[in-house]
């Protein structure tokens, strides 16, 4: 099975077990309609015996309510019209799911680009775990560059720094979002 493959089919089961929480909240708040303003830890008590289990990802309910508040956010700024299931799926994979690491003695199997601003805290955090690193990395400044911005938003819906650009070697792209995430996959790839 190719990454691609892994990725959609990883994706379609994600959506689905969404679409599953959605519906149990959907019945187990149905006297007020599915209104609930603490839906996240719901979810997250929901979801998280099964992300672990099914995909093997190792997060915590804490981190599951982070993500599921950031995908509401997400999907609310940037693509509301869209099926709210299958974008929280796509999210919460960006953040939790693997990124291929380089291949050991053929080199880096990849390229990087970190989009940032010089002014955000955020962006400094990563660019002092980067210090140290075995790992090349364009830093792409949007703030001075107006065509890194427009390639940022035309990635992501919008200009929000850090992301970091992962290109690997058969062409395909991921766009990393949140410092945490960018620290933590550049530790454990090239600390």
């Amino acid at each position: 099975m190719t990454e691609m493959t892994n990725m959609t089919e990883m994706t379609g089961k994600l959506t689905d077990l969404l679409r599953a929480a959605g519906a149990a909240h959907h019945d187990a708040f149905a006297h007020v309609n599915g209104e609930d303003p603490d839906w996240a830890l719901w979810y997250a008590e929901f979801l998280h015996p099964q992300v672990t289990s099914q995909f093997g990802f190792a997060i915590s309910k804490a981190e599951m309510v982070e993500c599921l508040l950031s995908a509401a956010t997400e999907h609310q700024a940037r693509a509301p019209e869209t099926d709210w299931a299958a974008f929280y799926a796509a999210l919460l994979l960006e953040h939790l799911a693997p990124t291929p690491t380089p291949t050991s003695g053929q080199g880096q199997a990849q390229t990087l680009a970190l989009y940032m601003t010089p002014y955000c805290p955020f962006c400094k955090m990563v660019l002092r775990a980067m210090d140290g690193l075995d790992v090349k990395i364009d830093i792409r400044d949007v703030s001075a560059n107006p065509q890194d911005q427009a390639d940022l938003i035309a990635a992501r819906g919008r200009a929000t720094v850090p992301v970091l650009r992962i290109t690997c070697a058969d062409g395909s792209e991921r766009w990393m979002p949140e410092s945490r995430d960018i620290t933590r996959y550049l530790q454990a790839t090239y600390g």
